[in-house]
């Protein structure tokens, strides 16, 4: 969504709105606060504050008063304009006969500066301001569309709320102060107790303090609430770590990484390659010969954003010399789509291969789902598409299942399917925000501007494209053209 930016800025002489929608929802004009009195009055507010453009006066009075012919919602809506005109935060509500907007000089949403935080990387400040889940407590039941439109709202905050927590205790880890890590990464738990990758968190946290007790008993606590919500134990991955754990021979393959590698993670993330790059190189400098491969296998990554093909691929081949046969399948498969992209195919498909063999050698759900994925990519094959689906709908990790999510609706474009297409797209971006990865965002929201042009939705084109070309400028588009090449993954 496209962010205000001058909601930061304020007149010092003018009136300031401040809106509060993280919580219970609260309005105040300076401070004091704004009596609104009705509870589509405050809906009617939300709507327009969270939006990033002006509203059509259809689409609000067929949202909020969804039971009376368009002539009464219409009426309704006058009356509640209104009544909301008239209240302390009139001032703000502009528009015309079609459409309807708050004007931006002094106000100030948290939604949109949370939302900015955690694309800024200011992530504290992000945690911060989600003093709880959009708008707590408030409900309109007559309206079942804006209770849908809030549920979708209050999901994709959370997810943002989850992916920052993550990647702050990573970064708090990294700066020492291990125990402030722990806070975030319980806070990032308790959002979703189901999710394994959040217990993993704190099992490594809690092992790296020094504290393995407190590690194996937070993977007692991961058996316990998948057994009592599911039914199902904790996946291998998470067994292999306590069991890593609890024979003291946790390495840094399935233990924190190294306060380099870390770094490079978020860097990765966030888009900033060069300080990627040099923070992986660091760490593989300072490696045991058994902890290099997985290190050159992310900066194989980096370098292939980037579309350096060359030191792409001196560094997936080193990253799949030696090791278990389920990392090595992970590499290749990556080493697959990076030839792909280069234009090499029957290098690609070679490595594909060889990245199933390796795969189902080990076993391994996720470096399967992986293989298939590419293959998939490589043949055109949907089958193998959704195979490897189904494999990643059991992963914790969501970051396969975006990408397969993505290639699904890449392949029914080529064919024709466009609501298919559109719908698969739709979920990959939804289930992207908690990764935080902001190139794979911007190639996502370029996918569906392309998709909904075809489509003849050129509004909703219009704005993915925007939030896309935003994206791919702080990466680095402007100087590196590969960037913005990133269409199947």
């Amino acid at each position: 969504m496209k962010e205000r930016a001058s909601r930061k800025r304020y007149g010092k002489a003018g009136p300031r709105l401040n809106v509060r929608l993280l919580g219970s929802p609260t309005i105040d004009r300076d401070g004091e606060a704004v009596a609104v009195d009705t509870r589509k009055a405050i809906a009617l507010l939300v709507l327009l504050a969270v939006g990033d453009q002006e509203e059509p006066r259809a689409r609000l009075a067929a949202m909020l008063w969804p039971e009376a012919d368009e002539e009464r919602a219409r009426g309704a809506l006058r009356r509640t304009l209104s009544a909301l005109r008239s209240s302390a935060a009139g001032e703000w509500v502009v528009g015309d006969a079609h459409a309807i907007r708050l004007r931006e000089e002094g106000l100030r949403v948290d939604v949109a500066e949370f939302r900015r935080a955690v694309t800024d990387g200011r992530l504290a400040e992000a945690a911060q301001l989600y003093r709880g889940d959009f708008l707590a407590g408030f409900s309109l039941r007559d309206s079942p569309d804006f209770d849908e439109w809030q549920a979708a709202q209050a999901d994709e905050l959370r997810g943002l709320l989850a992916g920052a927590l993550s990647r702050l205790a990573r970064q708090t880890a990294a700066g020492g102060d291990v125990a402030k890590a722990i806070e975030h990464a319980r806070r990032r738990l308790a959002i979703d107790p189901l999710d394994e990758s959040a217990h993993r968190e704190l099992m490594r946290l809690h092992a790296s303090a020094g504290d393995p007790g407190a590690a194996l008993r937070q993977y007692r606590e991961c058996q316990r609430v998948l057994d009592a919500e599911l039914g199902v134990k904790p996946v291998s991955e998470t067994h292999d770590l306590y069991e890593a754990i609890r024979t003291g021979r946790l390495d840094d393959e399935t233990g924190r990484p190294t306060v380099d590698e870390a770094i490079g993670d978020v860097y990765t993330l966030h888009g900033a390659y060069a300080k990627a790059i040099g923070s992986y190189e660091a760490a593989l400098a300072a490696a045991p010969p058994a902890a290099r491969p997985p290190i050159e296998h992310k900066l194989a990554e980096v370098h292939h954003r980037r579309g350096d093909w060359e030191r792409a691929e001196r560094h997936y081949r080193a990253a799949t010399a030696s090791g278990p046969d389920a990392r090595r399948a992970r590499a290749l498969a990556d080493w697959s789509l990076a030839a792909h992209r280069h234009g090499d195919a029957k290098r690609a498909a070679g490595l594909a291969e060889r990245a199933l063999a390796h795969a189902e050698r080990a076993g391994d759900e996720r470096a399967l789902a992986q293989a298939h994925n590419i293959l998939g990519v490589l043949r055109r094959d949907r089958s193998h598409l959704e195979r490897a689906l189904a494999l990643a709908e059991r992963l914790p990790d969501p970051a396969v299942r975006v990408a397969v999510l993505n290639n699904l609706a890449v392949a029914c474009r080529r064919a024709g399917r466009l609501d298919e297409a559109l719908s698969f797209g739709e979920a990959a971006l939804e289930s992207s925000v908690a990764l935080g990865d902001r190139h794979r965002q911007a190639a996502l929201h370029n996918n569906l501007a392309d998709l909904l042009h075809a489509m003849g939705r050129r509004e909703d084109a219009m704005r993915h494209l925007k939030r896309a070309v935003s994206l791919f400028s702080e990466i680095g588009g402007a100087t590196e053209p590969e960037v913005w090449k990133l269409v199947e993954w």
